[in-house]
């Protein structure tokens, strides 16, 4: 039995000899272990080369599962590499390979710096904020994946909604769709297929837990299906992937052009032609 600084009685059941260990080394630094687990996201997988250190620091450290990450830490992937997380909102955050993440847990804000994640948030109510140098995605209860490479920034969404504010400008995009943005060019929207990615991308086949999110995953899958028997979308027959720009593991799939999908894109189609101009050879005669 352990007692806080208020002289709470603190119940340990069943704990293992790591945690004992590490619930005592809070206790000696004078902190709350129940603040301090709350404030920290926690490695759950990690393949390959998978370290975690300081943004004020050069150093170092392998990350394996169990490794928590305090504010101000980031989490970083090799070459055919990857790694989950479970961050103190109980969402999870997978990492493919050549990706550097930061999370910060007093704003519950993703810092993607480089390379793809999926994320899946459960829906209650707090809203996690993902961000790069140039765009901020706020998501509320969502499952969906972004990826980084130089400028490019991809967004897509499994399930759910999402807000996106670039130059001062809000866009909105919702299940089945993936938000393109380069600086210098406007953003551009279309849809992609939900069940295809969701069957092929290592992002959802390459990881053991399941995501919290996993019941609103199945209702969109049975959505877009619902679509496609009813010739609304015609999908497309195989998958295209971006990979993770090292030639290594595909990651995430290209925009697969259905018919949905090229409707909605209104930055790729054609401008409408102009409209005739009068002159003596079109006029109507004169009675």
């Amino acid at each position: 039995m352990f007692f806080d600084k208020k002289g709470k009685l603190l119940i340990i059941k069943a704990m293992s000899k790591r945690a004992i260990s590490y619930l005592f080394a809070l206790i000696a630094a004078g902190a709350s272990p129940l603040l301090a687990a709350d404030s920290t996201a926690t490695v759950t997988e990690a393949v390959n080369q998978v370290t975690h250190g300081s943004s004020q620091t050069a150093d170092t450290a392998p990350a394996k599962p169990g490794t928590h990450l305090q504010d101000g830490e980031y989490l970083k992937t090799g070459v055919k590499s990857r790694a989950e997380l479970l961050l103190p909102t109980q969402s999870v955050t997978r990492l493919g390979a050549n990706t550097i993440f930061n999370y910060s847990a007093a704003g519950n804000e993703i810092d993607l710096q480089a390379g793809t994640i999926l994320f899946s948030k459960p829906k209650d109510g707090q809203q996690m904020n993902i961000k790069t140098a140039s765009v901020t995605a706020a998501v509320v209860g969502t499952t969906g994946f972004a990826q980084l490479h130089g400028h490019v920034f991809l967004f897509g969404l499994v399930e759910g909604h999402a807000t996106f504010v670039i130059g001062g400008i809000t866009y909105h995009i919702t299940a089945g769709e993936i938000l393109k943005f380069s600086p210098g060019s406007p953003p551009q929207i279309y849809d992609f297929n939900v069940p295809l990615f969701l069957k092929t991308s290592p992002l959802i086949t390459k990881f053991h837990s399941h995501l919290p999110n996993q019941s609103y995953i199945e209702q969109e899958i049975a959505e877009y299906n619902d679509l496609v028997a009813r010739g609304f979308i015609v999908p497309p027959a195989e998958p295209f992937f971006l990979t993770d720009f090292q030639g290594t593991v595909p990651t995430v799939p290209i925009p697969a052009y259905d018919s949905a999908g090229n409707a909605h894109d209104q930055f790729n189609l054609p401008p409408p032609p102009s409209p005739p101009q009068a002159g003596p050879s079109n006029q109507p005669p004169v009675n």
